[in-house]
């Protein structure tokens, strides 16, 4: 049977996944929530569905439509383990935009040992790593622990300082750039300030300077960590 491909969802995976499909010119079929349309009526005869779906909604929507047990289900979640479906983990910081057919072609692949890219979606030719059964969770962890915190720090610093200190947003990013830049020069040695030099009483008075902020236990916590 020729192979052809249906997406269930249309988050912003599901978006990042049409926009790749379109650059490559491979055809597929839509169904969403707010389609109007029942899911086998528009996935029924595709022998490849996404489900790109919201973690915990994933196992139910398979449960509750039989036609796709006769399907291959593809799901990109990096920390389910969900009978019949195969991960197919993006390992990026997925962001609003589209992007361009080379940064698709080069964004990496998490899948199961012995999954063959190749067999699984043969318009795929991305990079692959393997994450076993029973690590996903703690992979999933770690993309989530170094995606989102850093930006969660970022965010809250480029508000106060332009808020409070009248700092210009891009003079705030220029300094953010500086420390992303330090780090892809040197990893190891990219901190700076207290942290770098271990100065426990600087630390200590950053701290205090922060107040009933909640962010001043992140800072201990890092500081805790690091010291």
């Amino acid at each position: 049977m020729k192979r052809s491909y249906g997406i269930a969802g249309n988050g912003r995976a599901s978006n990042h996944l049409q926009a790749y499909f379109r650059l490559l010119k491979v055809p597929y079929k839509l169904w969403h929530r707010r389609s109007g349309r029942k899911p086998g009526a528009v996935l029924g005869g595709c022998s490849t569905v996404f489900v790109l779906l919201k973690d915990g909604a994933i196992a139910p929507f398979i449960a509750a439509n039989p036609f796709l047990k006769s399907k291959t289900l593809i799901h990109f979640s990096g920390s389910l383990e969900i009978d019949g479906a195969l991960m197919l983990h993006p390992f990026m910081p997925l962001c609003g935009r589209a992007l361009s057919l080379a940064e698709y072609r080069r964004l990496p692949f998490a899948l199961a040992p012995g999954v063959s890219l190749k067999k699984l979606v043969p318009e795929f030719s991305n990079p692959v790593f393997r994450v076993k059964s029973g690590e996903k969770k703690l992979y999933h962890a770690l993309c989530a622990l170094g995606a989102n915190l850093p930006v969660l720090l970022w965010q809250k610093t480029m508000k106060d300082l332009n808020k409070k200190f009248g700092i210009p947003r891009e003079q705030i990013r220029n300094y953010f750039q500086a420390s992303l830049d330090n780090f892809k020069e040197d990893p190891a040695g990219a901190l700076s300030g207290p942290l770098a030099r271990r100065d426990k009483a600087v630390v200590r008075s950053d701290i205090k300077a922060l107040g009933k902020d909640p962010f001043a236990k992140i800072y201990s916590a890092f500081a805790e960590v690091h010291i």
